[in-house]
C-alpha cells in the first residue's frame, strides 16, 4: 500500500477528500457539484508534492478557518489570505497553498473571489474550472542509517551528518517541514556515513572536548546551523574559520551557550525568512524593529556564516523582548556513554534542547514537591491521602479491600499484599527528578524513570505506524471493571465529540485475557485502558494478562488509567505501541477519571502526548502520578486550529460582567507537523498579528463577550487564574 496521500470523492456529499494514510489525517474539500479525481503528474508544482489529481468545479469551500497563500505558478508570494477577509482576483494562473492539516496546494487558471471567516472559506470561480490538487504528508523519518562504534569522536562526525537532512540553509531552515529527518543512528564496529548524505557546507564549525557529554549537548545546534562537529580542547563556535564564540568550561555552561544560540538563530531566522516565500506580518518582528536596526533584506540573502554572526550581534536586551519558553529539554545521565546515541538523531529532529545531569549543581537538587514526589515513590505510601469526597476508592485490587476513603482507619495488609503493593513500578533509587527549566516540557534518556516528564525508548521510535484506509481515527476505550464504567463512557464521548474529524470508537467492557490480547493486537491509534492492572497485569474477568506476554501490539498510543502501570506501559511500547501514559503510584478513582478525562480532552484537541501529559500534571488534582514512557512527539489527531493552543486568561476577583475586559494571553503548543518555527494567530479581533509558535504570545484584552462570540459552540482549554477550565462550560457559566 502507498503511503502517499490518497484523493477519493466524498462520500454523503459533493467534494474532494485527502487522505494521508501515515498520520492518519484527511481534508475535505466541498465543491458545488460531484467531482471524479483524475491522476496527475505531481511535477506540475514549484513546491514538493507527493501525489496530484485533477478536477472540474465552479466553487471550493473548507468547513473552518484555513489560512492559504496565493501566488504566482512559480512559487512567487502574491497575497496572504487571513481571517476575516474577503479578496477578488482577476483572471490569471494562480498557485493557492493552504496551511492545513495535509499540505495541499491548488493551482488553478481564471478569477476567482476568497471569503474567508471564522467559519470557514468559500472559493468561487466565475465558470466550472479545472482545479489541480497536490498533497504531500507532514510526515517525516530518517532517509539512512549511520553506523557508529562506541566513540565519542566517531559520534561528533555521525552528528556532523545531521544536517545533510536540511532543505536549505537559508532563513526559511525555521519551518519545520524545511527540516528533515535527521539520518538513523545505530551502533557497530565501525563508522560507516553513506555516500548519499549530502552535507551543506556552511562555514561553520563547533569545537568540543571529545565526550559524549559534549556531543550530545551541541547536536541539536550543530543541526541546526549546519555545522561540522570537531574535537577541540575547549568548545567554541566557528564562523568561516573565525571563533566568534566561547562556549564555556564545563558541559553545563556549554548547555547554556547552544540554548541561548539555538533559540536567538531559529528566532531571527523566523523574522529574517518574512523577506522570503511567507512575507508574514509576524508580531516579533514588529517588536525588534524597536531594539535593533537590523536589515532584514540583507540577512535573507547573506550566506549562512555571515548571518551567523549579525545575529549574534544583536544585543541581549533585543532577544529578551521575544524570548519564550522552548518546547522540550532533555536530560541524559552524568557523563555518558554511548547509549543515547541511536536516540538522538530523534531528539534533535524535534530540536529539543539537550542537557547533562550535573551531581554537584543546585539546580539538580529536586525541588520540594519533587521530594516529597520522590519521598512518596521510594516508600510507596500504603495509604495515599484522597481529595475531598465521600465514597471514592482506591483503582488497587490488592487495596482497595481495606482502604477507603470513609473507614477512617489504616488495615493491615499481609506480607503478600506488602509485595503486590510494591510491584509494576521502578524500586528504591528507579526514579529522578528533573530540574525546573524554561521549557514546556522535559524528557529523560536514561534507566531510571523521571517523576515528570517523560522516558524516552528507543523502540517508541522505531515501529512502524499502521496505515489508515481512510484517515479515519480508530480508538478503543476498555474498561474491566464496574465501579469505574464512568470514565468508559465519558472518555468515548469526549473521543467521539468532533464533527471534522473522522473517529471510529470502540467501547469494551469487561473483557476477558484472550479478548484483551487480542484487541491489544488490533490497530488503533488510541488505546484507552480503564480498570486494575497493580503491576502483575490487566485484572480481567478470567484472570491477569501480563503485557510482558504479548507478541505485539498495533496500539499506537496507550493511556493505562489504572494503578502502578508504569512497567505494563514500558511493555507494550516494547510490543509496538509509541507512547504510553502510565502510573506511578494507586490511583484515587475520582482523580483517576479527572486525569483521563482530561488526557482524552487534550488529545482530542491536537495536543501531543508529552504536552497534555504537562498540563494534566500541573492542573489536575493527581496528575503529578503519572507520566509517559516512549515518544514524547505522538499525537493523536490534529488541532481544529492547525497548532493547538491554551489561553491564559487573567480575570480579577469580582470583575465578571459580560463588557468587562480580561487579559489573555495564547501559548502555542508544538506539534511534528506544526513544528517549532511555524507561526499561528488567534483569530480574535483583537489579535491582527502572526506569532512564533514556539511558546508564549502576545497578550491583549477582551471581554466575556468577546471569547464567547470566537469560541461558541467549540470547546478550547483555558487556564483561567490558575485553573484548567474549557470554554464550552466556562463561558456559559
Amino acid at each position: 500500500m502507498s503511503t502517499h496521500p490518497r484523493f477519493r470523492s466524498l462520500t454523503g456529499a459533493t467534494g474532494l477528500d485527502v487522505i494521508d494514510p501515515i498520520e492518519t489525517r484527511h481534508f475535505s474539500l466541498s465543491t458545488d457539484s460531484p467531482v471524479s479525481p483524475s491522476e496527475t503528474d505531481p511535477d506540475e508544482f514549484a513546491f514538493p508534492v507527493a501525489t496530484a489529481c485533477r478536477i472540474r468545479t465552479g466553487r471550493l469551500s473548507f468547513s473552518y478557518a484555513v489560512p492559504m497563500d496565493v501566488r504566482t505558478p512559480e512559487g512567487d508570494h502574491r497575497s496572504s489570505i487571513d481571517l476575516p477577509m474577503t479578496t477578488e482576483f482577476p483572471a490569471d494562473e494562480y498557485l493557492l497553498e493552504l496551511h492545513s492539516p495535509i499540505k495541499i496546494y491548488l493551482r488553478v487558471d481564471g478569477a476567482m473571489s476568497i471569503d474567508a471567516t471564522d467559519d470557514g472559506v468559500v472559493i468561487e470561480f466565475g465558470d466550472e474550472v479545472t482545479v489541480t490538487v497536490g498533497a504531500r504528508s507532514y510526515h517525516s523519518s530518517p532517509a539512512a542509517t549511520i553506523t557508529v562504534p562506541d566513540d565519542p569522536e566517531a559520534m561528533m562526525e555521525a552528528v556532523s551528518a545531521f544536517p545533510s537532512a536540511l532543505k536549505t540553509t537559508s532563513p526559511e531552515r525555521a519551518w519545520p517541514t524545511l527540516r528533515g529527518h535527521p539520518p538513523r543512528v545505530e551502533r557497530g564496529d565501525e563508522l560507516v556515513i553513506p555516500d548519499e548524505l549530502d552535507v551543506p557546507e556552511t562555514g561553520i564549525t563547533i569545537s568540543v572536548p571529545p565526550e559524549y557529554g559534549y556531543v550530545y549537548t551541541v547536536a541539536p545546534l550543530a543541526y541546526y546551523l549546519g555545522a561540522e562537529v570537531l574535537p577541540g580542547e575547549t568548545a567554541s563556535l566557528t564562523a568561516d574559520s573565525e571563533e566568534i564564540r566561547h562556549l564555556g568550561d564545563d558541559v553545563a555552561s556549554v548547555g547554556e551557550s547552544v540554548e541561548e544560540i539555538l533559540k536567538r538563530v531559529l528566532l531571527l531566522d523566523c523574522v529574517t525568512r518574512t523577506e522570503g516565500l511567507y512575507p508574514d506580518d509576524l508580531h516579533e518582528r514588529d517588536v525588534l524593529e524597536t531594539h535593533t536596526d537590523l536589515d532584514f533584506a540583507a540577512l535573507y540573502d547573506a550566506p549562512p556564516a555571515d548571518r551567523l554572526g549579525a545575529y549574534l550581534a544583536v544585543s541581549d536586551e533585543a532577544m529578551a523582548a521575544i524570548d519564550s519558553p522552548w518546547h522540550r529539554i532533555t536530560h541524559v545521565e552524568e557523563d555518558p556513554g554511548p547509549d543515547p546515541v541511536e536516540l538522538l538523531p530523534y531528539v534533535v529532529n524535534d530540536l529539543s534542547l539537550v542537557r547533562v545531569k550535573q551531581s554537584s549543581d543546585d539546580q539538580w537538587s529536586p525541588t520540594e514537591s519533587q521530594r516529597q514526589t520522590g519521598e512518596a515513590l521510594e516508600s510507596f505510601v500504603r495509604s495515599p491521602t484522597p481529595a475531598d469526597g465521600e465514597g471514592d476508592f482506591l483503582r488497587s485490587a490488592s487495596l482497595r479491600r481495606s482502604v477507603r476513603r470513609n473507614d477512617g482507619m489504616e488495615a493491615s495488609e499481609s506480607p503478600r499484599e506488602n509485595e503486590n503493593t510494591a510491584r509494576g513500578v521502578p524500586g528504591e533509587g528507579g526514579y529522578m527528578p528533573l530540574p525546573d527549566v524554561d521549557a514546556l516540557e522535559q524528557a529523560w534518556i536514561g534507566d531510571r524513570t523521571p517523576v515528570e516528564g517523560t522516558k524516552l525508548l528507543k523502540e517508541a521510535f522505531e515501529h512502524d505506524t499502521p496505515d489508515s484506509e481512510d484517515g479515519s481515527v480508530e480508538i478503543t476505550v476498555v474498561c474491566n471493571d464496574a465501579e469505574m464504567r464512568a470514565e468508559l463512557e465519558s472518555a468515548a464521548e469526549i473521543y467521539d465529540d468532533r464533527d471534522d474529524l473522522r473517529a471510529d470508537v470502540s467501547s469494551e467492557f469487561d473483557v476477558t485475557t484472550d479478548e484483551l490480547r487480542d484487541l491489544f493486537a488490533e490497530e488503533s491509534d488510541m488505546f484507552h485502558f480503564v480498570g486494575h492492572i497493580d503491576g502483575l497485569g490487566f485484572q480481567c474477568s478470567d484472570g491477569i494478562l501480563d503485557a510482558a506476554t504479548l507478541d505485539e501490539t498495533n496500539a499506537k498510543t496507550v493511556l493505562l488509567n489504572g494503578c502502578r502501570s508504569h512497567d505494563q506501559g514500558v511493555e507494550l511500547v516494547r510490543a509496538g505501541a509509541s507512547a504510553a501514559v502510565v502510573s506511578l503510584g494507586d490511583l484515587w478513582n475520582e482523580g483517576a477519571v479527572e486525569v483521563g478525562e482530561t488526557l482524552a480532552k487534550l488529545f482530542f484537541h491536537g495536543f501531543s502526548i508529552g504536552h497534555a501529559m504537562t498540563i494534566v500534571r500541573e492542573y489536575t488534582s493527581i496528575g503529578k502520578d503519572y507520566v509517559v514512557v516512549g515518544d514524547p512527539g505522538e499525537t493523536l489527531t490534529y488541532s481544529e486550529n492547525i497548532l493547538p493552543c491554551m489561553y491564559h486568561i487573567n480575570q480579577e476577583t469580582g470583575c465578571c460582567s459580560e463588557t468587562s475586559e480580561l487579559a489573555v494571553e495564547a501559548y502555542s503548543y508544538p506539534i511534528r507537523n506544526c513544528g517549532i518555527g511555524s507561526t499561528f494567530r488567534t483569530h480574535l479581533p483583537e489579535v491582527s498579528h502572526q506569532h512564533i509558535a514556539v511558546g508564549a504570545g502576545q497578550e491583549w484584552e477582551t471581554t466575556l463577550d468577546g471569547l464567547r462570540a470566537e469560541f461558541q459552540p467549540i470547546s478550547e482549554p483555558l487556564i483561567v487564574n490558575g485553573e484548567l477550565k474549557w470554554t464550552d462550560t466556562w463561558l456559559n457559566t
